[in-house]
């Protein structure tokens, strides 16, 4: 198996143009035409992990925060970045980073925070724009059917959250819409229409045949408007000409996908039983939490995003969240919003390295007999002193 099919299934998931513009999600080291001997997952590419890489017989590393972030000047050792960069190439190593595109796609980094919560997503925080196209395909009524269950079985459909199921990577997509539709065509298009002031009495409608159609409609991330489209045309449902397909950009809000996210719990939990159970969900030594928060207060409502989520502060309140889960939180910030909100920092490595489990599942569900491992070397580089 080539490190091209490891990299097709992990941006199937999450796909490179949900990343943020300043990011650099993609490959960082190596080559994807390169045979893959086993996958490590880690969160930071450090030597330690190209080494333990090594040690275990794998020659891709999988990394949330990337490799490669602002560019390297040259490559002499003199940074941590550089010295894993000179030990992966000296090994035959290749590094895959995925970072805002796992954040922000649906079943991400905080969809998985949620779950750990025991919370049930509800949507995006922060959803992203300009990503959705409205595909419409016109048909014969006797095969409409038949195109709305292809377009359900190409995976369209618009997301719109982690729904009922247990698996957040695995969202309720909502359906394909239907509606009545009419073409006009002339029934005799190759012969030309008498002029009208030449044959007193001739009626236009008889050379015009009505058809009657049915308008089925989906929306769809725009990265997969072209897979979806093409397998439309390819299927045998185009063979007779009888089906047209149109796209249209459209400025909506993806409601599923963005960074962070808003979630329920199904029974209110106590201030006490909220925060003890995020210190132990995420593993942290300590929590930094705002001083104003009300301790006699019950939570049904959170916000979560993974990483340095404190610009999403505002969102969360607007979203009516009751207490906000993330990290890197600034002094300012805890003093500006304190009050009107529970903020609750858990520290960025702690909320992020779910990423692991997350690539773990998409490899190993797409490949079940393959090497795929999660560092065991790999270490928070804060270190907390109570």
């Amino acid at each position: 198996m080539r490190i091209a099919s490891i990299i097709s299934a992990i941006e199937s998931f999450a796909p490179p143009a949900l990343q943020e513009k300043w990011d650099n999600t993609g490959l960082q080291v190596g080559s994807v035409r390169d045979e893959c001997s086993g996958v490590l997952l880690c969160v930071d590419v450090t030597e330690d992990i190209i080494r333990e890489a090594a040690d275990r017989g794998c020659n891709l590393v999988v990394s949330h925060h990337p490799l490669i972030f602002r560019g390297l000047k040259n490559i002499t050792g003199a940074t941590m970045a550089q010295r894993a960069v000179v030990e992966a190439i000296r090994r035959g190593i290749s590094v895959y980073s995925c970072h805002t595109a796992l954040d922000s796609t649906v079943g991400g980094i905080s969809y998985a925070m949620a779950a750990m919560m025991g919370a049930k997503v509800m949507r995006a925080l922060s959803p992203c724009a300009d990503v959705l196209d409205k595909i419409t395909v016109y048909v014969p009524r006797d095969k409409a059917e038949d195109v709305r269950l292809l377009l359900l079985d190409l995976g369209s459909g618009i997301r719109i959250g982690a729904g009922n199921t247990d698996d957040p990577a695995r969202p309720d997509r909502s359906d394909c819409l239907s509606s009545e539709a009419e073409s006009t065509t002339l029934s005799a298009p190759d012969a030309p229409a008498p002029a009208p002031d030449t044959a007193p009495g001739f009626e236009l409608d008889e050379l015009i045949a009505h058809r009657p159609l049915t308008r089925v409609e989906t929306v769809v991330p725009r990265w997969r408007t072209r897979s979806i489209v093409a397998a439309l045309q390819d299927s045998p449902l185009f063979g007779s000409q009888e089906l047209s397909v149109e796209v249209t950009a459209l400025s909506n809000n993806d409601p599923a996908a963005g960074l962070g996210v808003y979630a329920v719990f199904d029974e209110p939990l106590t201030f006490d039983e909220l925060t003890s159970k995020t210190r132990e969900v995420f593993g942290t030594g300590a929590i930094r939490i705002s001083s104003m928060a009300d301790t006699d207060a019950t939570f049904t409502r959170i916000a979560l995003c993974g990483g340095s989520g404190g610009e999403f502060i505002p969102d969360a309140i607007r979203s009516g969240a009751q207490a906000y889960i993330s990290a890197d939180i600034r002094y300012h910030d805890f003093a500006e919003h304190g009050a009107d909100i529970l903020i609750m920092d858990v520290g960025h490595f702690e909320s992020e390295s779910c990423s692991k489990d997350i690539f773990y599942a998409i490899l190993t569900n797409k490949f079940p007999n393959f090497a795929v491992y999660k560092s065991e070397l790999e270490k928070n580089p804060v270190k907390y002193l109570i």
